[in-house]
């Protein structure tokens, strides 16, 4: 197994340890075979002050991840020990971690629509270094005001509302967001099934998302969620009124139009 290492940008100058702390609350897994590529992406994103973890195989990202929590992983599709799809949903079952994969075969046999479901997003082989210190950057400061927001929010209980035929989401201060097919689905399900502020199993859920719930893989409607929960962060100072409740599935608070 190769040899991990951990990396900071570097810093000629003495204003010392504030910097430091703050280039270790933005770290980043790099997880690639290649050496020469990882030091590529090393090099790409210390330039936009993150600490990158360089892990060569899963099987480090994880050993890593016990000692050294990171806020985003860049995981390649080849890697020599586990598939990224089997990385991302362990991740996402067990962390609020931002997933981008590098797809080696990108347009073969479908499978970039395939990374596209279970990661926020895919990048093709070769990789655009700056496309992705962009995109890594973006959504390092999603997470920042997604995980501050609770802090923000007020103390009353401002209304949700689901419009009636479930396509937009009004936030309580008025802004509207438009849903697509599977989210409606779900917040529908939610509205209607959890009145009165009862749970919704994940099972009532994923039906409302298939026929076939037997043959649905559980952790898409986890991911749903995680995506829906970041589009409303970019609408709204407020977190989404919806909570996982352990065992039983999600409970929400968001209401019927009335108009």
């Amino acid at each position: 197994m190769a040899a991990i290492s951990a990396f900071q940008a570097s810093s000629s100058t003495s204003s010392g340890a504030a910097g430091a702390d703050n280039r270790n609350a933005r770290r980043i897994a790099v997880v690639e075979r290649d050496p020469d590529l990882r030091q590529q992406i090393l090099h790409s994103l210390q330039t936009r002050q993150f600490a990158i973890v360089e892990c060569a195989n899963a099987t480090a990202l994880y050993r890593n991840l016990l000692t050294a929590p990171c806020d985003i992983a860049v995981i390649a599709s080849d890697l020599p020990d586990d598939n990224p799809r089997s990385v991302a949903l362990h991740l996402r079952q067990h962390s609020d971690i931002g997933i981008i994969v590098l797809d080696a075969e990108a347009g073969c046999h479908g499978e970039a629509d395939s990374y596209h479901e279970i990661a926020d997003a895919c990048f093709a082989k070769p990789v655009d270094l700056d496309g992705l210190a962009a995109v890594v950057t973006a959504m390092h400061s999603l997470q920042h005001h997604m995980r501050a927001m609770p802090a923000r929010a007020g103390a009353g209980q401002p209304e949700w509302e689901l419009a009636l035929d479930g396509w937009t989401l009004r936030t309580p201060e008025g802004a509207s967001i438009d849903l697509s097919a599977p989210e409606r689905n779900v917040l529908l399900r939610l509205v209607n099934t959890g009145a009165g502020g009862h749970p919704v199993s994940h099972d009532s859920l994923i039906g409302s998302l298939t026929s076939d719930v037997y043959d649905f893989d559980p952790h898409r409607l986890e991911m749903l969620i995680y995506r829906l929960r970041k589009k409303v962060a970019l609408m709204s100072p407020l977190p989404l009124p919806l909570r996982a409740v352990r065992g039983m599935g999600y409970l929400c608070t968001i209401v019927r139009s009335n108009n």
